[in-house]
């Protein structure tokens, strides 16, 4: 794991590493990346700004300033920074809770806030290692969220499409109740043109996927429609166009320290907090999915503090909360990026394509851009995973679904956490099972597991395997199970622990308490199979003393090894020898077979 000490002394290791790779051939291959994902990239980061409520050009804003700074902390290859539709989303959710309808700065500058407290989060949770924390959200949550997204963004750009404006309030219902209530009252304002120039853009933008991918289908919709507004003569009387952007002269004036008081900060840190985890999901998926399997393994801290540094500078330049893009990182390995400078390359032609087409952006409808994001809402739906999901587990099916409806309906940033907390509690209910079982062997020797039985006659040594980790969630039903066995004066019980992964202090202070019952009724508890790392943690507890150091058999390398010297000592404090079929009666053995 890496340690965050070493990423504050070495910040700039990945662009050292980048440039030690970097050749005139990788320059070009870069080069060509950087030009075909930023033809895809710009009519989506002026999408996402919408979908977040900002200026149109913040979102091209953001794409720059991070694309560039992701070159110098970014340690994927072909990753892809800027603005996000799900982060997106999330930050028009959170901030339109707090400002008033028309507070156009207040808002922008609550957006920027939020950008700031994401990356400080992500830095704090480097730090503390909390990256792991991803292995314990299952593919359903994710899944069942973005497709929530994924309605939410198609019903949020309903009204673009339909040819009028409408305004967030604070009053407004959360989800796709909220967009219904901003939408209804203005059903007689429909427009034809914008409908008929949605409806253009929707085909040439699938039509343009169903022949390959690699048609810019976004970008000829945008010129294809903008060109015939202007050949038309068509104004804002007739459909809702792009808003005049700033002169690209802006680019260099954006620098400004985000302002955020106390009670602003209290208000954005769950949003900042859900943004964070979100943003940690996606990048560490698209590693696994998207990244090159001979490179080294996609460390979760480590991109925690690279996206972190990300977001705190870039907020320094009013960009929105951004994250890594899943189908601009394929695009971009698609394209054939061959280090992360891609990214940097990206970021330059966005800025070009800025400057050569910003006085051309008010001929571009509204609705256009809302066809586009309709394609990519539709695309964020994985059908094919939650017909398997319902087909074979219905806990998972039910955090996904749970996870869906949440998103619909609830602020998105307790939707967020919703998912997470279905997904512990579901975690926490599998690993919660005991699994104890009795350990006999046949006369050939090889032992066998079977369930504990509740009734143990009258043999005196009984052998348990123990597996999983042994922790707080389990220690009841440890504590009521072994108060059925512990009855029988002058019995022996093996515990076998090489399937333990672990054990805490509830656990030891029950076992702690049945050897003592144990001891008290001339009985006697052994361990076996006992790796370092639990010997350590008994021994410091004090368990190893209340059972006797001689009672615990630490892990060998013969089978079953450290198993024959438990059972050799339980021969011992019986006094007696062992039944030939090790710690089982035969006939009683040939009964449960018989049962099976």
């Amino acid at each position: 794991m890496t340690d965050f000490g070493t990423l504050i002394k070495k910040p700039f290791g990945p662009i050292c590493q980048t440039l030690q790779r970097t050749s005139p051939t990788t320059l070009k291959a870069d080069a060509m990346a950087g030009l075909t994902v930023a033809v895809v990239a710009t009519p989506q980061s002026m999408a996402y700004a919408l979908v977040a409520g900002v200026p149109m050009e913040y979102g091209l804003y953001t794409l720059i300033i991070q694309s560039l700074i992701g070159a110098l902390f970014n340690s994927q290859r072909y990753l892809s920074i800027g603005p996000m539709i799900t982060h997106s989303l999330l930050v028009a959710s959170t901030v339109t809770r707090m400002v008033q309808p028309g507070d156009e700065q207040m808002y922008l500058q609550l957006v920027v806030g939020l950008t700031v407290l994401k990356g400080i989060i992500q830095l704090a949770m480097s730090m503390a290692k909390l990256g792991n924390l991803v292995r314990y959200v299952s593919q359903s949550v994710i899944v069942g969220f973005v497709a929530g997204a994924g309605v939410l963004i198609a019903a949020g750009q309903m009204n673009w499409l339909l040819g009028f404006s409408v305004e967030r309030s604070a009053s407004d219902w959360p989800g796709l109740i909220g967009n219904l209530q901003r939408l209804i009252p203005h059903l007689d304002e429909i427009r034809i043109h914008s409908i008929l120039m949605g409806m253009l853009c929707l085909g040439i933008v699938i039509g343009g996927r169903w022949l390959t991918r690699r048609i810019p289908g976004p970008l000829i919709a945008i010129a294809v429609c903008g060109g015939i507004v202007a050949a038309m003569g068509w104004t804002a009387e007739q459909l809702p166009l792009i808003k005049e952007l700033p002169s690209p002269d802006h680019l260099w004036s954006l620098f400004q320290i985000p302002q955020l008081n106390s009670y602003q900060i209290e208000r954005l840190f769950g949003g900042a907090l859900a943004l964070s985890l979100l943003g940690l999901m996606e990048v560490y998926s698209i590693g696994k999915t998207v990244g090159d399997p001979t490179e080294e393994p996609v460390q979760a801290n480590r991109e925690l503090f690279s996206q972190g540094m990300i977001n705190t500078i870039a907020s320094f330049f009013q960009c929105i909360p951004g994250s890594g893009s899943f189908s601009r990182s394929a695009l971009n390995r698609f394209a054939g990026a061959k280090t992360p400078l891609a990214g940097a390359f990206n970021g330059l032609f966005v800025a070009a394509i800025f400057c050569l087409l910003a006085p051309w952006a008010t001929y571009v409808p509204m609705a256009c851009l809302a066809a586009i994001l309709f394609v990519i809402a539709f695309g964020l739906v994985d059908f094919a995973y939650f017909t398997r999901v319902m087909r074979s587990n219905r806990a998972d099916a039910a955090v996904c679904i749970i996870t869906f409806l949440a998103t619909l309906f609830v602020p998105l940033s307790y939707a967020v956490f919703v998912g997470i907390f279905l997904n512990l509690a579901l975690y926490l209910q599998r690993a919660s099972q005991l699994h104890l079982a009795e350990m006999v062997r046949t006369n050939a020797g090889p032992f066998i597991e079977r369930p504990l039985q509740e009734k143990q006659g009258s043999r005196r040594v009984l052998f348990l395997q123990v597996e999983g980790d042994l922790f707080f969630g389990v220690a009841d039903e440890l504590r009521d199970r072994l108060a059925r066995i512990q009855n029988e004066p002058g019995r022996v019980v093996i515990f076998r622990l090489k399937r333990t992964h672990s054990i805490d202090s509830t656990v030891m202070q029950v076992l702690e308490h049945f050897t003592k019952q144990m001891q008290a009724r001339d009985g006697h508890v052994l361990l076996c199979g006992v790796k370092p790392s639990l010997m350590e943690v008994i021994r410091k507890f004090g368990l190893l003393q209340t059972i006797g150091p001689k009672n615990v058999f630490e892990t060998s390398f013969g089978v079953f090894a450290s198993a024959q010297h438990a059972l050799n000592r339980a021969k011992e404090l019986i006094g007696g020898s062992i039944d030939a079929s090790g710690i089982a009666d035969q006939d009683d053995l040939e009964s449960w077979a018989y049962e099976i």
